[in-house]
């Protein structure tokens, strides 16, 4: 009896997780999305800038000064 609980109750959870899940731009949640987007995007390029600016004064200090010791 009790096996036939335990069927039922697997049964019921697999078709539970059987429901496809809503696109974001489908809730009221996409302007929050969109806004997520675009402040991970300002970052990338910000990241992108900070990047090409450090390799920029790493290669000036390389061949601008000698070397003190």
């Amino acid at each position: 009896m009790r096996a036939i609980y335990v069927v039922m109750a697997l049964a019921l959870l697999l078709a539970a997780c059987d429901e496809q899940k809503k696109d974001v731009k489908d809730t009221v949640f996409a302007p929050q999305v969109k806004a997520l987007d675009k402040a991970r995007a300002v970052e990338n390029t910000l990241k992108q800038g900070a990047e090409k600016e450090r390799a920029a004064i790493e290669s000036s200090e390389k061949s601008g000064a000698p070397e003190q010791q």
